[in-house]
C-alpha cells in the first residue's frame, strides 16, 4: 500500500514538472520574459539554505498554517500562499483556498513562470497586479488558451516580500483572486505586516540561524542590526543655523538648542516614535521601530506638524523680547531600514535614512517635505501638494510633495 502511494506520488510529481516545463517553453516562444535575477541572488540563495525553509514542512504547523487564511480574510481574496523562490523554482510552502488540482499544480513551478519572482526586484515593497491577463509580465500565460492553466492561474495578485533579518527576500506572502481587483493601501500594509510577522516567527524557531546584519564601527565596537521592511524616518534641521552661531554666546546657543530638543523629545514620545539622535542642530527620529505598525507614516507626519507648531510658539516668545526667530526644515521618507544598538547608542541605516536627509535639505522653511512613498501611506485626512520631481543630491530625480498648511 505504501509503495502504491509513493509510486503515484512520484508519477504525479513527474507529470506536473513535465507539464509546467512544456508551458515554460511555449510562453517563452510567444514573448514571455521571466523576472530579472536580483543583484544579491547568490547571497539570497545562501540565506534560504541557512534557514532550511525549503526542507521544512511548514503547513503541518498550526502557528504557520493559519497565516494564509488570515491574509485571504484581510484582503477579501479567494486564496493566499507563502511562496519561496529558489534558484530554479517557486515553492508553495503553505496555502489557503487551493483545490487539490491547484495544490498539485502550484506546489513547485519553474521560476520562469513565477509571479512572486517579480517581488524580489520591487524595492522591498508589496507588488500588486490588478489584472494578470493584461499585465506585460504575466499575460502570455493566458494567451496559450490552456484550459487547465485558465482554471488554476489567478487573475489578480498581490504579494509582500518575505524579508529575513539579514535583509534578503526569500519569496512572497501573496494573495490572489479568480477575478481582477485592487487593494487599498491599508490592506497592502496589513499584508506586509503579516509577511514580517511570519518570518519573525519562523526565524525564532531556528536557533542556529545567524543574523549577519551585525558589523563593526571603526573603533571596533560591534553593532547588532535588525531589518525592518517599512519605517518612516524624520529629519529636522534649523535653517540659517551657522549665522545664529556667530551672534550667540556658546552657553546661550546650547541653552536654546536644549530647549528645542527637549520639546521635540516630548512630541516624539507622545506619538510613540523613537528618537534616533541629534547631530549639531539636526534632530532625527523614526516610526515603525521597534514596534511593527501600519500607521508609522501618519504618526511621523503628525509629529512633524507638532514640531513646527512648537517652533512657532517659541518664535512668539522670541519676537516679544526682540530676539531672532528660528526656522526649521523637515524631511520624511518611508521604506526599509536596518536599526541597531551599540553598547552606547541606538541608530538606523539604509537608503531610506539618506533620502529623508536629502528631502530635509532640499525642503522649505517651516514645511514638511515628504516622498511619494510616504504620501502613499498617509490617510486621506492629511492633505498634500501635488507631487513634483525634485533633484536629490546623490539620488537623482525623486517624486516628492509638501504637507499642506492647515
Amino acid at each position: 500500500m505504501l509503495w502504491e502511494v509513493l509510486k503515484w506520488g512520484y508519477i504525479l510529481n513527474y507529470l506536473q514538472k513535465a507539464f509546467t516545463r512544456g508551458i515554460v517553453n511555449k510562453v517563452l516562444k510567444i514573448g514571455h520574459k521571466p523576472a530579472d535575477v536580483p543583484l544579491d541572488e547568490k547571497a539570497r540563495i545562501e540565506d534560504i539554505k541557512k534557514l532550511r525553509i525549503l526542507e521544512d514542512n511548514i503547513e503541518s504547523s498550526k502557528r504557520f498554517s493559519s497565516f494564509p487564511k488570515l491574509a485571504a480574510t484581510l484582503t477579501d481574496c479567494d486564496k493566499a500562499a507563502i511562496n519561496i523562490v529558489s534558484e530554479k523554482s517557486q515553492h508553495c510552502k503553505v496555502n489557503f483556498g487551493m483545490s487539490t488540482i491547484e495544490n498539485i499544480a502550484m506546489k513547485e513551478i519553474p521560476r520562469e513562470l513565477s509571479v512572486c519572482a517579480h517581488v524580489l526586484n520591487n524595492d522591498s515593497k508589496p507588488l500588486m497586479i490588478d489584472d494578470l491577463t493584461k499585465d506585460q509580465r504575466t499575460k502570455h500565460v493566458f494567451e496559450l488558451n490552456n484550459s487547465l492553466l485558465n482554471k488554476t492561474f489567478p487573475k489578480f495578485y498581490a504579494g509582500s516580500p518575505i524579508i529575513t533579518s539579514n535583509g534578503f527576500t526569500l519569496g512572497s506572502f501573496c494573495v490572489f483572486n479568480s477575478k481582477p481587483k485592487t487593494l487599498n493601501h491599508s490592506k497592502l500594509e496589513g499584508l506586509r505586516m503579516l509577511a514580517d510577522q511570519f518570518i519573525d516567527l519562523y526565524e525564532s524557531t531556528k536557533e542556529d540561524y545567524e543574523v549577519e546584519t551585525s558589523t563593526e564601527k571603526s573603533s571596533g565596537e560591534k553593532i547588532n542590526g535588525e531589518y525592518y521592511s517599512s519605517a518612516s524616518v524624520l529629519f529636522c534641521d534649523f535653517s540659517g543655523f551657522t549665522n545664529k552661531t556667530e551672534k550667540l554666546q556658546p552657553g546661550e546657543l546650547v541653552e536654546i538648542l536644549d530647549m528645542f530638543f527637549t520639546g521635540f523629545d516630548k512630541i516624539i514620545e507622545r506619538f510613540s516614535l523613537k528618537k534616533v539622535k541629534t547631530i549639531g542642530d539636526a534632530y532625527m527620529a523614526v516610526g515603525g521601530v521597534p514596534d511593527l505598525n501600519s500607521n508609522h507614516a501618519e504618526r511621523v507626519v503628525l509629529a512633524a506638524k507638532e514640531i513646527i507648531n512648537f517652533v512657532k510658539g517659541v518664535n512668539y516668545q522670541q519676537s516679544a523680547i526682540g530676539k531672532d526667530l528660528w526656522y526649521v526644515r523637515i524631511g520624511v521618507h518611508s521604506g526599509p531600514i536596518i536599526s541597531g544598538k551599540t553598547s552606547s547608542s541606538f541608530d538606523i541605516w539604509g537608503d531610506t535614512v539618506n533620502i529623508a536627509s536629502r528631502l530635509e535639505s532640499s525642503g522649505k522653511e517651516m514645511k514638511i517635505h515628504i516622498s511619494d512613498h510616504t504620501k502613499e501611506l498617509l490617510p486621506s485626512s492629511i492633505k498634500t501638494t501635488n507631487s513634483n520631481l525634485v533633484s536629490l543630491r546623490g539620488k537623482g530625480d525623486f517624486n516628492s510633495c509638501f504637507i499642506n498648511d492647515e
